[in-house]
């Protein structure tokens, strides 16, 4: 009976809504600091698509920029998108995709060409597609299944594919860790939150993907780390802490 409800469509709908009205909480009820706005607004009102890349750990965030940033950017000509799993588990983050006025593409771009039957590359051309007409593509980088804090290729190299910005998308609030895979970042409304948009990265055809993968991944650590230190969460205590870039901030 259990596994006769799982696969029930309601679920997937009622779990979604539920999602969804509780990013939407977030959204509005905690005490954002938001770092770097500036330069990625251009970017996002602006005609040409852009990756917007984001830790899957803290999903619950990022709703920010749909519901509550854009109240004061232009909206873009094309809807914002959102690449979500395939897998049955995908529905609930759709559901709630959908609710935000997200377009949602089914499949995933950590590794196209191995998955097959999560609709891979049918989900790159679809994102392809979008992003040439101007559409902005939300992509949480280690998704849908790890590993947790390191960026895949496949967001890279679509933006390569398109000669699109990678805007680097730092999220964190003081919140709970939950035991997943990603180590989710679980807050309560009204706690202390934080954005941290670093540099965006220019994906030029002609630069090595990897060098680029670890370049977006830098500074993804280094927006992450600061939202962290703003939001006062505990540094270190995620899977996206691993491995800190040396040098000079990566987000400068």
């Amino acid at each position: 009976m259990f596994k006769r409800l799982a696969r029930s469509p309601v679920i997937p709908y009622v779990l979604g809504t539920l999602i969804w009205a509780y990013q939407a909480i977030l959204t509005h009820t905690l005490r954002w600091k938001i770092e770097g706005e500036g330069p990625v607004r251009a970017l996002y009102e602006g005609n040409g698509g852009t990756i917007i890349a984001a830790w899957h750990s803290r999903i619950l965030l990022m709703p920010l920029v749909v519901i509550r940033l854009r109240r004061r950017w232009r909206r873009p000509p094309e809807r914002t998108a959102l690449m979500v799993s395939a897998s049955r588990d995908g529905e609930f983050t759709a559901r709630a995709g959908r609710l935000l006025g997200l377009h949602i593409i089914r499949g995933s771009a950590a590794n196209p060409s191995k998955n097959k039957d999560k609709r891979g590359v049918a989900a790159a051309r679809e994102a392809i597609t979008a992003m040439k007409r101007g559409a902005s593509l939300i992509v949480t980088v280690d998704g849908p299944k790890g590993p947790a804090g390191h960026v895949g290729i496949g967001a890279v190299k679509l933006a390569q594919q398109t000669q699109s910005a990678i805007i680097i998308y730092g999220l964190s609030a003081r919140a709970r860790r939950l035991d997943t895979w990603d180590r989710l970042l679980f807050p309560l409304p009204f706690s202390r939150a934080a954005a941290v948009f670093a540099e965006p990265v220019t994906a030029h055809r002609d630069r090595d993907p990897e060098d680029l993968r670890r370049e977006v991944e830098a500074r993804l650590r280094w927006a992450t780390a600061r939202a962290d230190a703003l939001a006062g969460q505990p540094p270190g205590d995620g899977p996206e802490a691993e491995a800190p870039p040396s040098g000079p901030d990566p987000g400068q």
